[in-house]
């Protein structure tokens, strides 16, 4: 008789029984640690160091639907044991104003002594309040009322576009409305302060830095888009929404591309006037809801006053602006820009073409000298992500400085003559205040 074989162990067996080993033994682990925290453990160590008030639901004299940041005032500066917010009103007749974000908060004895009309926060001389990332909230305002975004028109707006040619294209309405008035950031400089503006290019072809630049920007700064870029409409409308008021990049040939090649729309000093007509048509009705036209390369045809005089005179009678980033002949443009009654501006400085900060930091102060010392300065970059950052702080910090951060089309002169040329000036202001976007 054979002898009897035992046969192996299964393997799905071995392995359900280990895992319920390891199972038993961690749970029983978790279950003593667990016991452990329970009977050793400090219960007040598990509560909320803070509570946030965001609304006020019992005092009728604090404004209503308002962020209410509370603190105690005395106590924030001297410990960091955790106030008590029982009190919705606080302990003086001051009202609590939040806990200790890493702002500059009031004492609230000195504020006792010297009234209401206390100095409180850098460089406000007559305000009260606090400061939150450069923004000074006044006592009854919220951080979201102070930086709410002012929305721009959704284009394109009635009667400022006509059909040419299969294509949709700018123009003065039949009531005499511009497109460079129409699409245009409004701008109030009441107190008559120097001003800087700054335009951000190149945008469009890169998504990531075309995100940063509309939402990470203050509405002031003005951006411009490449004609080609993908999803040019939907760009522009996102930065309208978020205050950006938006020029159209205009390829215009110069002297040397290098190894970058020309864009196929160029602008030739060497074409007829139809052909060149024609391809800035062509870039103009890519999209809408731009207040001007700014030049791409263009020292070429910048320098050929028959090549030049043509273009310009069909952007002022499409009413639009045209914005020179510094590349262009000087005298040339201010000589044309007269005779064909243009709104036009040249930039003072090419704030990134060198990529460093030191240098960057150096043309922004060159900016805040023109500006004090002419009334205006105007700076054009690309959107590089070092220049977007540098730019966001430095306009963080014009307020302080007694400069006020406008639009690009407050900078451009108005149509001028060529027998009465309009000086250089910066607009004062809109007879509306711009429309306040209600989401925020």
């Amino acid at each position: 008789m054979a002898n009897r074989r035992d046969a192996e162990p299964s393997p799905l067996r071995a392995g359900v029984l280990h895992t319920g080993l390891s199972l038993l033994v961690f749970g029983g682990i978790a279950g003593a640690l667990g016991a452990a925290v329970i009977l050793m453990g400090d219960p007040s160590e598990a509560g909320p160091k803070q509570t946030l008030a965001l609304f006020d639901t019992t005092n009728s004299a604090v404004p209503p639907l308002k962020t209410r940041l509370k603190t105690d005032i005395v106590t924030a500066n001297q410990t960091l044991e955790t106030p008590d917010y029982a009190d919705e009103t606080g302990s003086g007749d001051l009202p609590d104003l939040g806990p200790d974000l890493g702002i500059d908060a009031p004492d609230e004895r000195a504020m006792a002594a010297v009234g209401p009309d206390a100095v409180v926060g850098e460089g406000d001389a007559d305000t009260t309040g606090v400061r939150i990332n450069g923004k000074l909230v006044k006592p009854g305002e919220s951080y979201g009322e102070v930086t709410r975004v002012a929305s721009l028109e959704r284009a394109p707006i009635a009667g400022l576009t006509e059909r040419l040619n299969g294509m949709t294209l700018p123009r003065i309405s039949p009531e005499g409305r511009a497109p460079a008035d129409a699409y245009a950031r409004p701008f109030i400089n009441t107190g008559n302060k120097p001003v800087v503006a700054v335009v951000v290019g190149g945008l469009g072809i890169n998504a990531t830095h075309t995100k940063s630049a509309i939402d990470e920007l203050p509405p002031e700064v003005t951006l411009s888009f490449a004609p080609d870029a993908t999803s040019l409409q939907l760009w522009i409308n996102r930065a309208r929404a978020a205050g950006h008021e938006v020029l159209i990049e205009t390829p215009m040939e110069a002297y040397d591309y290098g190894r970058m090649k020309m864009h196929p729309l160029t602008l030739l000093a060497s074409e007829d006037e139809a052909r060149n007509k024609a391809r800035l048509d062509r870039i103009l009705s890519r999209s809408t809801g731009y207040f001007g036209l700014i030049n791409s390369q263009g020292s070429k045809i910048g320098d050929d006053e028959a090549a030049m005089k043509p273009v310009l005179e069909a952007v002022s009678e499409r009413g639009l602006a045209f914005i020179d980033d510094g590349g262009l002949n000087a005298a040339n443009m201010k000589q044309l820009s007269g005779e064909t009654r243009l709104r036009y501006v040249r930039a003072d400085s090419a704030i990134d073409a060198k990529l460093s900060a030191e240098d960057i930091s150096a043309e922004f102060m060159e900016l805040e000298s023109q500006a004090l010392e002419h009334g205006a300065a105007l700076g054009a970059g690309y959107a590089f992500p070092i220049t977007i950052e540098m730019v966001k702080a430095w306009t963080a910090s014009l307020d302080q400085k007694g400069i006020v951060l406008a639009p690009v089309s407050a900078l451009a002169a108005t149509a001028s003559s060529a027998e009465n040329p309009a000086e250089d000036s910066v607009r004062t202001g809109s007879l509306a205040q711009p429309p306040v976007n209600p989401h925020g």
